[in-house]
């Protein structure tokens, strides 16, 4: 049975261990039938081999390149890949069902992003969430399993761009509502700007430990009710909390990821829980950098139980 603080860690798209991605794509001049067909199913193949790694592994959280389907969302893919591959889907489903891997997904903020005023725009960022949210589907993915998308630019207001923002959560389909979850951002929009666009849509939000770090909010909002207040949002849709967790590389630009997860950064999010938690751990080490957190960290309990040590 999951203690209180039991949580579990991931990584983003690829495994340096394996050396695949499934990512691969291909230049839009080049995006013939037949070159994405065959791009898909080195991509797949590739997914399933990540899957089974993350099954033998333990790691149970992972983020799905958003170039698994190549131009997925753009006029040039006419391919139905989805029927094509409908029962390569459904092995790669069993995989992640039985493993019980919590999917998402994360369009670049160029290719899903809110606040835009501009139709061209918002009706691509919407043609990226249905991409993305037919991929859990076809995985079977569970209600947790998110596409994971930033407010947005702040132009030619704030005010202006937030009610944008606003507006095109309200004119979402609900099938793409319920697989949808914000994320604040290092450069933008704080947390305690986004948390409420969150609440009032029914949306949960991401808490970044480092992007809170680098775009502040104003009053500043600590770690531990980061935490608390994101965890809030999605428990109101009874599932279970996710979070980011990244340290800042050294030397690097303001919001640049380490290769791997500072014990003190880990501390910090982790004893802030009152439950069980999700952390998708954004290093440029990607696998390396959670089977080097496991070492770190023990057994997966607050670090109010345990001693954590710089390795």
């Amino acid at each position: 049975m999951e203690g209180p603080s039991t949580y579990r860690l991931g990584y983003v798209a690829q495994s340096l261990t394996l050396g695949v991605s499934a990512g691969h794509t291909c230049r839009l001049a080049g995006a013939t039938p037949q070159r994405l067909e065959a791009l898909i199913a080195r991509n797949l193949e590739e997914l399933e081999q990540l899957l089974r790694f993350n099954e033998a592994q333990g790691i149970q959280v992972f983020r799905i390149g958003s170039s698994l389907i190549p131009f997925g969302s753009h006029p040039v893919n006419t391919l139905p890949w989805w029927k094509t591959f409908a029962g390569t889907f459904a092995t790669l489903a069993r995989i992640a069902r039985r493993s019980q891997q919590r999917l998402s997904l994360h369009p670049s903020p160029a290719g899903a992003s809110l606040s835009s005023r501009h139709a061209r725009v918002r009706d691509a960022a919407v043609a990226e969430l249905r991409y993305s949210a037919r991929v859990l589907d076809l995985l079977e993915a569970g209600p947790e399993c998110r596409v994971v998308v930033h407010v947005g630019g702040a132009a030619p207001s704030r005010p202006e761009a937030l009610d944008a923002a606003h507006r095109m959560l309200d004119a979402l389909p609900e099938d793409l509502r319920q697989r949808l979850t914000v994320e604040h951002d290092d450069k933008v929009w704080s947390a305690r700007e986004v948390l409420p666009l969150a609440r009032e849509h029914g949306v949960p939000m991401v808490g970044d430990n480092l992007h809170n770090a680098v775009l502040p909010s104003t009053p500043v909002m600590p770690v531990a009710e980061l935490v608390r207040e994101a965890a809030a949002t999605w428990r109101a849709l009874d599932l279970r909390p996710k979070f980011h967790l990244a340290s800042q590389k050294a030397g690097g630009r303001p919001g640049a990821h380490a290769d791997f997860i500072l014990p003190e950064d880990f501390r910090a999010m982790v004893s802030a829980l009152d439950g069980p938690a999700d952390f998708m751990l954004e290093a440029k080490e990607k696998d390396r950098a959670v089977l080097a957190l496991r070492q770190t960290a023990g057994p997966r309990r607050s670090p109010r139980e345990q001693d954590v040590r710089r390795p």
